[in-house]
């Protein structure tokens, strides 16, 4: 009897420990949930002043692949990388010893010619008279002057190939073709170099360009008249200004970037050719919130941007207009009003109506 009473209340006190636990449970299940901590940034509406800026290098707006038109050894180099030379100007010279060699035998034929001509010349004028007096047939005259006629011709063939081979005399000579300055060599004496090799690059007095390889995103709304600043890199205090005078069309596949060209308004500047030199230009004032890029969130509508209601302190998604994407933040032009709070960190697992805990950050 007495173990029965045992069971009995150690059952009652089983049931009263469960019961205990259960309410326990019911208690930290209906828990609120903790506000998810974020930081926010209030939004601003106002102009957007962008300035780009970009290194790049000093040419020449001509430069010309100077080559021999014909084959052969470099006999000498006259100039250098650097020196400035005038139209005409021999630069270097081949081993013409073959040209001229052909030169001679040329001219020895158009001698040779010449005393045939003579010759024709003389029996035609002898025919002609003894024809005119009678004394010699139709068929003797014009046989001498057939003669005289052919004789003619292997003078003029004669004197072609003469003047031919001078032409290829000459080529052994390489000449600049306006002024400028030598920025490539790339031959030396004794070097064997074939007709049409470019053997050095001038760079042609006149207008300059500093040249960019850009992203193409980064001159989008760049007006074509926008000025630029150009400045010397290896000396800040030497400035020049130019304009936008050339965008190529095409992507360089390997860099994925496009090259613009920007005139020098001063041909006559102090930044020498091959001169690094960083172009600085302002884009036009835009109007909107800056926001850092942190920022941003991307739902199936677009870009969009988390907003905290002050009042509940729950978050919901905006749908915005991002217009332009800069190094360290995004332009916003519509989505949003002055004065709201935007979440900038702590946004990758929220979800809407959800309460958070802001802290403000200053933009």
């Amino acid at each position: 009897m007495k173990f029965t009473t045992s069971l009995r209340g150690m059952a009652a006190a089983i049931l009263v420990v469960g019961l205990a636990g259960c309410s326990a449970g019911s208690k930290t299940e209906t828990a609120e949930t903790p506000a998810r901590p974020v930081s926010t940034i209030k939004a601003t509406i106002g102009e957007s002043i962008r300035r780009g800026s970009l290194s790049g290098e000093v040419k020449a707006q001509v430069q010309q692949n100077l080559s021999f038109r014909t084959g052969g050894r470099v006999a000498e180099v006259l100039v250098d990388t650097g020196d400035h030379v005038t139209a005409g100007q021999v630069l270097a010279r081949i081993d013409d010893a073959d040209q001229q060699a052909s030169l001679d035998v040329a001219q020895a034929a158009v001698r040779t010619a010449e005393a045939q001509r003579d010759q024709a010349q003389s029996s035609f004028e002898r025919a002609d008279a003894l024809f005119k007096a009678g004394n010699t047939t139709r068929a003797q005259f014009e046989s001498a002057e057939t003669a005289l006629t052919q004789a003619k011709s292997a003078l003029d063939a004669a004197q072609s190939q003469a003047d031919t081979a001078a032409e290829l005399v000459s080529y052994a000579e390489l000449k600049a073709l306006s002024d400028g300055i030598v920025v490539t060599r790339a031959i030396e004496p004794s070097q064997v170099v074939a007709a049409g090799q470019t053997v050095f690059a001038l760079a042609q007095d006149g207008p300059r360009d500093a040249v960019f390889n850009i992203s193409e995103t980064a001159i989008a709304g760049v007006p074509e008249d926008a000025p630029v600043t150009l400045q010397l890199v290896a000396d800040p205090t030497i400035t020049a200004t130019g304009t936008l005078r050339e965008i190529s069309p095409t992507i360089d596949t390997a860099t994925g970037t496009v090259r613009a060209k920007v005139i020098f308004e001063d041909p006559n500047n102090a930044m020498p050719l091959g001169a690094a030199v960083m172009g600085i230009v302002d884009f036009p004032a835009e109007s909107g919130v800056s926001l850092p890029w942190t920022a941003l969130f991307r739902d199936s509508a677009g870009p969009a941007v988390w907003v905290m209601d002050a009042a509940t302190s729950t978050v919901a998604l905006k749908p915005v207009t991002v217009v332009r994407y800069l190094a360290d933040t995004v332009l916003v032009t519509d989505g949003l009003a002055e004065g709201d709070a935007v979440v900038t960190s702590g946004l990758q697992l929220l979800h809407p109506g959800e309460r958070v805990a802001a802290t403000e950050v200053t933009p």
